[in-house]
């Protein structure tokens, strides 16, 4: 079988976690004997054929105002413009169509869609090919794909994405099958009139490498208990709140750890809460580098992260994690199993949840074994992939009945 992914970006280092996503099903398949071609948006004019671990990249220079792949801050109106003209891109099917002419592949795993737009969807399907959509964010709803604005999740559309995703129902029909990678997100887009019209809905949770993580990484013996933090530093991953409660949290004995990095701006604020000797910033680091030295993780989100694949990571490490009920996040945690889930919007909820883990280390060890085999699912890239297989030859199937 020969696969298109359609994706913003093709560089996990310009992108994040899709990109880590969209790359460990490439090799799975390509393990499994299909063919693959990645299709990505790109800083540079006109088209262009490259490589990328034996695959064929086709990157299309982006033909808006500006490429998103560069973490540059931008003003309101020019977001604003750019957003305009991603909310029906015609400026990029020609590009599209002339790879997928090239290429004939038998199916597209379209997955980020920011500066394709979902014209997308019409190019592919004038051609005949069928399209399975995989959900990773917000952004047929949202245009910041998000839908968390003013330190609130978002509850309905505001004018400005009502505005710029009117078409987005309707071209969702034709889209063959729609993966989320979470109940939620799935969920999320059917409730706000997605995908109405199609059939062949599923759940699969992302998957991830073992050997790059690390795993066995021997542990770091230390003290008392420690708690992690490890992501992307910004309002949405409520890590202010994390500081609050732990500097509520009377225990000389703990340590909370936080990893990852943000504007210099939003970092230096957090730093200014976090006035106690207890709490350490150690910057951006490897997953090897930093589970082997706490005891768990803490997922604070204020947002509905669609998933979430820290928790994952935390799991395969044989740590408990503590997460929000936000989002995908209460998919993946089994309270009092493998770690424990709390409300964010409850105060002391979260300081009851550290107090709790800290008082009794002989259950916080044995939600780290529970966690560890938790874990297994998410590293099986093998069963993962055959799972997207047999969605693919379920719609090529129905393409020819």
């Amino acid at each position: 079988m020969k696969i298109l992914f359609l994706n913003t970006l093709d560089d996990p280092a310009d992108g994040g976690g899709t990109e880590v996503t969209l790359w460990t099903l490439i090799r799975g398949l390509a393990d499994a004997g299909h063919e693959c071609v990645v299709l990505s948006t790109s800083a540079r004019k006109g088209l262009k054929l490259v490589e990328r671990e034996g695959v064929p990249v086709w990157q299309a220079g982006l033909r808006n105002i500006y490429w998103p792949g560069r973490r540059v801050k931008r003003a309101a109106p020019i977001k604003m413009i750019w957003h305009a003209i991603d909310s029906r891109n015609p400026f990029m099917q020609g590009q599209l169509r002339s790879v997928l002419e090239a290429e004939n592949p038998d199916i597209v795993s379209s997955h980020n869609l920011p500066g394709w737009s979902v014209s997308a969807w019409d190019t592919i399907a004038s051609l005949g090919i069928p399209i399975v959509q995989v959900l990773h964010d917000h952004y047929s709803l949202c245009v910041k794909s998000a839908m968390f604005s003013n330190g609130q999740n978002c509850t309905s559309l505001c004018g400005g994405c009502t505005a710029l995703r009117s078409r987005h129902s309707s071209a969702s029909s034709k889209v063959s099958a729609v993966v989320g990678v979470s109940e939620y997100i799935l969920k999320r887009h059917l409730d706000f009139g997605r995908f109405s019209g199609v059939t062949n809905l599923h759940v699969i949770h992302n998957a991830r490498e073992p050997g790059p993580l690390g795993i066995g990484t021997p542990d770091v013996e230390h003290d008392g208990i420690r708690f992690g933090f490890i992501g992307r530093l910004d309002q949405t991953k409520g890590v202010e709140n994390l500081i609050d409660a732990f500097c509520a949290y009377d225990n000389d004995g703990a340590e909370l750890w936080i990893a990852g990095g943000g504007t210099p701006e939003y970092e230096a604020t957090l730093r200014e809460r976090a006035r106690d000797s207890r709490i350490r910033f150690i910057g951006r680091t490897s997953p090897r580098e930093f589970y082997p030295n706490i005891d768990a993780l803490i997922v604070p989100s204020l947002w509905n992260e669609p998933l979430g694949m820290v928790v994952a990571e935390a799991f395969a490490f044989g740590r408990p994690v503590v997460g929000a009920k936000r989002g995908g996040i209460p998919e993946m945690i089994k309270h009092d199993i493998n770690g424990y889930l709390f409300e964010p919007d409850t105060a002391g909820d979260l300081l009851m949840t550290l107090e709790r883990l800290g008082s009794d280390p002989q259950k916080t060890k044995s939600m780290g074994s529970s966690a560890r085999e938790s874990s297994r699912a998410y590293l099986d890239v093998r069963a993962w992939a055959e799972r997207y297989v047999h969605i693919y030859n379920s719609v090529l199937d129905s393409e020819t009945a």
